[in-house]
């Protein structure tokens, strides 16, 4: 059990090394090395242990448990050669992360589902703070297209906004955003490991999924200003859509057991 959380918990902090030098711009690839280094170590380990009591991949959570410490092995491996990696570290460790966590299924399916539990009223919470900065987001990109095209036609309505305002909301809501994202997908992981192994396909979860790995996008874009600025708006307004579309039309099919 504790060498599966010490697991995670070195690729989470591994996650946080790379997000602050994505945020930040500080250098904090040896911490990130060191990191997935001693994840991994505490994976092997685990990894001999089963193998010694012939209990491994026994069932999906093993699998892909295996893929998640495989992807951040040789990521760990290739960041050596080309430091120009870590630009993408937190995408590739966050998805470390997830597949990691599957291991920690095994420790908790025993339990009751409990919707009253703290970790899934934050994970609804979370839920509900990502759409709405993801709605607010496109709103405020929408509104910026709008202002840009008023001063190019030298026309200025009641509705106009300084432009650096709303470049300052656009920019704090993506943020946001991809915060609430990878809050919900943490701690919706955590609280369904309650669930049976259909979680993998929920229509919601793989959206939410989706949805993480766009926005983990354009805050790299805004960041390291990859795009012009009226083509970062146009892609938070099409998250928003997007996002719209899901909530109506998307639902949960996961079944308890």
């Amino acid at each position: 059990m504790i060498l599966i959380v010490l697991n995670v918990l070195f690729y989470i902090l591994a996650f946080g090394s790379f997000l602050l030098f994505t945020l930040k711009a500080k250098n904090t690839l040896k911490y990130s090395i060191t990191f997935i280094i001693l994840g991994n170590i505490f994976y092997l380990i685990k990894l001999l242990i089963g193998l010694k009591d012939k209990e491994i991949f026994d069932n999906i959570d093993a699998i892909l448990a295996l893929s998640g410490n495989v992807i951040m092995l040789f990521y760990g491996i290739l960041l050596l050669r080309f430091k120009v990696l870590q630009n993408i570290g937190f995408i590739v460790s966050f998805v470390g992360v997830i597949f990691s966590m599957a291991n920690l299924r095994n420790l908790f399916n025993h339990n009751e589902v409990s919707y009253s539990s703290p970790i899934f009223l934050i994970h609804i919470i979370s839920a509900a703070f990502s759409y709405a900065f993801i709605i607010l987001g496109g709103m405020f990109s929408l509104l910026k297209l709008l202002s840009e095209k008023q001063i190019k036609q030298k026309r200025f309505q009641k509705t106009y906004v300084p432009i650096y305002t709303l470049m300052s909301i656009e920019k704090f809501a993506i943020n946001m955003s991809f915060i609430f994202l990878t809050l919900t997908i943490l701690f919706g992981a955590l609280w369904s490991f309650y669930y049976n192994t259909k979680l993998y396909f929920d229509p919601r979860i793989v959206v939410i999924f989706l949805l993480w790995f766009y926005y983990a996008i354009l805050v790299h874009i805004y960041i390291f200003r990859s795009a012009k600025p009226s083509t970062i708006s146009l892609l938070s307004a099409v998250g928003s859509s997007i996002t719209i579309l899901s909530v109506v039309f998307i639902k949960h099919t996961l079944v308890m057991r």
